[in-house]
């Protein structure tokens, strides 16, 4: 029973973090009709930024602060230089995702020439390791990793529903046409937007680099974020949280109970099979608002 608790409780701290990136994938989605790829790369900068920054003995928060900050340029920088000029051009979404798959493989073997391809602790001691709760070992990092991920969801769920700027963004996800001819500013909705998605793989790619470790392939996480987003509903917030979740725990108990090495294939299968029997997802509506 104890082996079940602590399984689950490191599924659900892996989950926090698909879940984050699930978030953003279902934003984009929602507004721009196409999944951005290069999350991968952006989350890896940013773990490689944290890392930079705690190499230089500053410690978590500023490092924690360095990953959010370079995930928000790195991703702002890529809607204004690809994805906002393809936009304009009236170009396929199917383009769009060839240039963020593109994005992500330049900015990964970049990443490789300058640091190489060894895998790098983050540099960050803590005075414990584990904490023992009613009887049970349980990861400070985990710890950290699902307190912030749960904050950062809460955050964000307030901001979409309780502010002007996000009910600028659900509106965009209804209907960007109609929501520029209302006024809203499409443009710098977009900004907001890859702005928050650079926020969530700033956090994903800090806690991912200091539970394992900083390497120029880390990226491919970002690819359990999209099977999360997947399984919830494409453009389904709520669902990507749900997937993110789901996802983290299924993929925590093969590891534990079967073997690791089943881990990818397992989240694979269900990909495809969510997309055989529920291509809409847990929680998605087809092609009504879903934020």
């Amino acid at each position: 029973m104890n082996f079940f608790i602590q399984q689950l409780i490191t599924g659900i701290s892996i989950g926090g973090i698909y879940a984050l990136l699930a978030v953003a994938f279902a934003l984009i989605a929602s507004i721009f009709s196409f999944t951005n790829f290069a999350f991968g790369g952006v989350l890896m900068v940013s773990a490689f930024s944290g890392y930079m920054v705690a190499s230089l003995g500053w410690g978590m928060i500023p490092s924690f602060i360095a990953s959010i900050a370079a995930g928000v340029l790195i991703s702002v920088i890529i809607e204004l230089t690809a994805y906002r000029p393809m936009r304009a051009k009236g170009t396929s979404r199917l383009f769009l995702m060839i240039s963020a798959m593109g994005i992500t493989i330049f900015i990964e073997n970049m990443m490789l020439r300058i640091f190489g391809a060894n895998l790098r602790p983050m540099p960050i001691n803590f005075p414990v390791s584990m904490l023992s709760v009613a009887g049970f070992k349980i990861g400070i990092v985990d710890m950290l990793s699902l307190a912030t991920s749960c904050i950062a969801l809460g955050i964000l769920w307030w901001f979409l529903y309780k502010t002007r700027s996000g009910i600028a963004i659900r509106a965009c996800a209804s209907d960007t046409s109609t929501a520029g001819l209302m006024g809203i500013r499409v443009n710098r909705i977009s900004l907001l937007v890859f702005a928050i998605s650079g926020i969530t793989a700033g956090i994903s790619g800090f806690f991912f680099g200091l539970k394992y470790t900083v390497y120029p392939a880390m990226g491919a996480i970002a690819h359990k974020a999209f099977i999360s987003s997947v399984i919830g509903g494409m453009g389904s917030l709520p669902g990507a949280v749900v997937g993110g979740f789901t996802l983290g725990i299924l993929e925590t108990f093969v590891s534990g109970y079967i073997s690791v090495t089943f881990r990818d294939l397992f989240s694979y299968l269900i990909l495809i099979i969510v997309f055989m029997f529920m291509p809409n997802g847990l929680l998605g509506r087809g092609n009504q608002d879903k934020i």
